[in-house]
């Protein structure tokens, strides 16, 4: 096994530890911290990275095996190993620092261009220490720390305060954040926990297809959200049902005059379809964080769209974001759905900016089939009546996995109603399930007087 694959395996073990042991707060929220000693330091938007230095040198790595073997950074590394210790791995932030403020998305560029005299790394962490013993708590590990590192060139220990009084945790808050221009705030106590506060993020999206809540049908039970691309091609982002009961409402009326025709299929995740509409309406969304990965450390991955010819289309899956703990406040009636307005560029520090400018190309998906097919009719005073039951093997969720398997179409026709025509859709992950609803569609559908014309 090579060195590469061991820095890989350490570092997607550690950034998969951190984030189990991490908790977003809101500001409002920092009561709620534990008493007892507390560490707190400000967030710095960059990259996690770590460092491992022996005597024959050092190298900074990161998930995905990347690394970075020469610059001002790694001279600095070399020089610190102290002459009791064989081997050291620590972690730390990597950021590009700026006037305003660091933004993630710069870090890439400059390694991309390797732009390493740019680079910074601010550490926070002690993984491993050959030839000693590894402190347990956070205060000793950070004593060990400040003994080993000290601020050279672009190297450093994260500045850290430790306050023993947690009331005034909102002054170092309000003062990173609001005055110095910090993304947030990390706080560390005496237990396990890591608590991250950030002040709310706000983006304005696009409506790309909601779902009605089952028992309340004439109300909106999650929206699907994009942002608009430079080509006008939309980038979902995820979804949300946190909303209020009269926004609820409001949305139904106006997003239900506005469905439209999609050849993509998404389904949510108590498994309704999305039903797709016009792209003519922009909400506010507010979340406490907005994530490139997922808790198992993959990139997320999310369709493109392209709304052509009155129909929405999927064009490609490109990596992606996650809202965390997102929230619609309001129906944005003073924006419009341009690439201005619903720009993708509101998450460009939380992704790389290449892939946010790449052109998008359309992937080829293979078609669904249908894999059965019931038809029944029946004469009445008004005319004939038309029940049919559809199901289709889609065969698309081996390219996303939000793509629903299997889905049944239910059709219901009758001439002398008020609405002739009423449909439903229903997903399933297997045959077998799919099966289930079809038998459950015919015994609650097909009664007496039913004539099957298959």
């Amino acid at each position: 096994m090579t060195e590469e694959i061991n820095f890989e395996t350490i570092a997607k073990q550690y950034k998969c530890a951190v984030a189990a042991k991490y908790r977003p707060l809101k500001p409002e929220e920092i009561s709620l911290i534990p008493s007892g000693k507390i560490f707190v330091s400000k967030k710095i938007d960059g990259e996690l990275w770590l460092a491992h230095i022996n005597k024959k040198g050092a190298t900074l790595f990161a998930k995905g095996g990347r690394f970075i073997k020469e610059g001002i950074i790694i001279e600095s590394l070399k020089a610190c190993l102290p002459n009791n210790v064989e081997n050291l791995i620590v972690a730390g932030e990597l950021f590009v620092q700026k006037d305003f403020r660091e933004r993630v998305g710069d870090v890439s560029k400059a390694i991309s261009e390797k732009d390493f005299k740019n680079l910074s790394f601010a550490i926070f962490d002690l993984i491993k220490i050959e030839g000693k013993s590894l402190p347990l708590n956070y205060e000793k590990k950070l004593q060990e720390l400040q003994l080993i590192f000290k601020q050279k060139n672009n190297l450093k220990v994260i500045e850290t305060k430790e306050i023993s009084d947690k009331n005034n945790l909102k002054d170092f808050y309000e003062k990173s954040v609001k005055i110095e221009n910090a993304e947030g705030i990390i706080i560390r106590t005496g237990s396990e926990i890591t608590y991250k506060v950030k002040p709310s993020i706000s983006i304005d999206a696009l409506v790309v297809g909601f779902t009605n809540k089952v028992n309340e049908p004439e109300k909106v039970r999650s929206v699907l959200l994009g942002l608009k691309r430079d080509d006008n091609s939309i980038q979902l982002i995820g979804a949300c049902g946190n909303l209020s009961g009269s926004l609820k409402e409001e949305l139904y009326r106006k997003l239900e005059d506005i469905e439209c025709g999609s050849k993509f299929r998404h389904s949510s995740s108590d498994g309704n379809l999305y039903r797709f509409v016009k792209p003519q309406m922009v909400l506010e969304v507010k979340c406490t964080d907005i994530q490139g990965e997922d808790s198992n450390d993959n990139s997320i991955r999310r369709m493109v769209l392209e709304f052509k010819n009155n129909i929405w289309e999927p064009l490609a899956l490109t990596d992606c974001v996650s809202l965390i703990h997102p929230v619609i406040l309001r129906e944005r009636l003073d924006k419009n759905t341009d690439v201005t307005d619903v720009r993708i560029s509101q998450i460009e520090s939380f992704l790389d900016s290449k892939k946010i400018k790449e052109k998008i190309k359309q992937i080829e998906l293979p078609k669904s089939k249908i894999y059965d097919r019931k038809v029944w009719t029946k004469d009445g005073k008004n005319g004939i009546s038309i029940r049919k039951i559809i199901t289709l093997k889609t065969s698309k969720s081996e390219i996303w996995d939000g793509w629903p398997e299997w889905i049944v179409f239910y059709s219901d026709f009758s001439s002398g109603r008020k609405s002739p025509l009423e449909r439903k859709l229903k997903t399933a992950q297997n045959e077998e399930e799919a099966n289930k609803i079809v038998n459950n569609l015919i015994e609650s559908n097909i009664k007496k007087g039913w004539t099957i014309r298959n």
